[in-house]
């Protein structure tokens, strides 16, 4: 990817509130742009094709499903799509072992600073 381009994110989240002010927040970020949101799992895969995205957040509880089949598939359809799950999931640590076994390239709790999604998002950053 070159320098000057920015990193295409796309939002995979069930809340339309939280999606909203995540784009918003991925914007003011001056490498970063959102590229579109989708909440429902059946949408996921095309919307990522269809964006160009090089980032996915994730949210593993989706209309239509759960993203944790869904890891998988993006990984396999899209090997240069980095996926990060952003999730909720109380028993946070098996939940992220298994989307990094998976294929996600990290995961990431809701509740944290913003700051750490962010830094998930970009390339190079290690896994979580």
């Amino acid at each position: 990817m070159e320098a000057s381009k920015p990193l295409r994110v796309l939002i995979a989240e069930n809340h339309r509130d939280l999606s909203d002010v995540m784009s918003q927040l991925i914007d003011t970020e001056p490498d970063m742009r959102c590229v579109g949101q989708v909440s429902d799992a059946a949408q996921v895969l095309d919307a990522a094709r269809d964006a160009s995205a090089d980032v996915l957040i994730l949210d593993l509880m989706l209309q239509g499903g759960s993203g944790l089949p869904l890891v998988e598939a993006l990984t396999a359809a899209m090997p240069d799509l980095r996926v990060i799950i952003f999730s909720g999931l109380a028993d946070s640590e098996e939940v992220a072992r298994e989307v990094k076994r998976r294929g996600a390239a990290a995961f990431v709790t809701k509740g944290c600073d913003f700051q750490v999604l962010l830094e998930a998002l970009r390339p190079g950053v290690p896994a979580t």
